[in-house]
């Protein structure tokens, strides 16, 4: 009589993946049964069988082969769901990023999160089927201010398809290489010249001896090269100022270029 023994592949699985059912008199084996769907068995041996997982609600299944007039033993099979990322919180960062929250859906026994093609994420944690925690991989060399890749998830149902809620923005560091003029009064309109100055949120002087960062009292960005900038009240004349700008690539390092002097 025929019975089973074990799943080798496809178990946890979902639609269109191939199941293999192990066993021992299935040379017979005409069906595969998901509780009460039936699939075609394609025989290997007679110890051997697969077949292709169709199209099931989420969850446990008794799964039994038909072999001739007879019906094999049941073994259980956990029917999976294709990951959807709904939600990447946050969905920009730097070069080399701290740990992000991915939500959606079919996120129970994810094995990878792959940014794109920097590659896969580090430290995954599944929090429960709608959330995951990962860290980003570093980027390496930009080719532009910023790069956009889609964040997807592979698990047992499959690999989540790419869509605009799964995006992760990667943005290079600023610099700032010049700014004119370089003194003046609170109110002065001051261009900052540098690189990778997309999404400015600040742009702040701070003395070059050390202190307290004061924000600009307005920002204009204008291109990934140049933003111009008011300067605030509270520098006190004779005193110079390192010009940095914020982005989410972080906060440009301090240079003799960024420079400005109260006056």
């Amino acid at each position: 009589m025929a019975s089973i023994t074990s799943f080798s592949t496809g178990n946890p699985g979902s639609a269109g993946q191939t199941l293999t059912i192990n066993g021992s008199g299935l040379s017979s084996a005409s069906k595969v049964n998901f509780g009460n769907k039936s699939v075609t068995a394609t025989v290997v041996s007679s110890t051997q069988i697969t077949c292709v997982i169709p199209s099931l609600c989420v969850g446990q299944y008794n799964v039994n082969v038909t072999a001739g007039t007879a019906t094999t033993n049941s073994l259980p099979f956990f029917y999976a769901a294709t990951p959807v990322v709904s939600v990447v919180n946050p969905d920009t960062g730097p070069s080399a990023p701290g740990a992000i929250t991915l939500n959606g859906s079919g996120f129970l026994n994810a094995a990878a999160v792959t940014f794109g093609t920097i590659g896969a994420g580090t430290g995954l944690a599944v929090v429960n089927d709608t959330q995951i925690t990962i860290t980003p991989p570093p980027h390496g060399t930009f080719t532009g201010a910023l790069d956009t890749v889609d964040v997807t998830v592979t698990g047992p149902g499959g690999t989540s398809a790419a869509s605009v809620n799964d995006e992760f923005t990667y943005y290079a560091a600023p610099t700032v290489t010049g700014i004119s003029p370089a003194s003046g009064a609170a109110g002065t309109s001051v261009t900052v010249t540098g690189t990778n100055l997309a999404s400015v949120s600040n742009v702040t002087f701070t003395l070059t001896t050390g202190g307290t960062p004061i924000s600009a009292s307005s920002i204009n960005p204008v291109s990934e090269t140049q933003v111009i900038v008011t300067v605030p009240s509270g520098l006190t004349a004779g005193l110079t100022y390192d010009t940095q700008v914020v982005t989410p690539g972080g906060t440009s390092a301090t240079s003799a270029a960024d420079v400005f002097t109260a006056a």
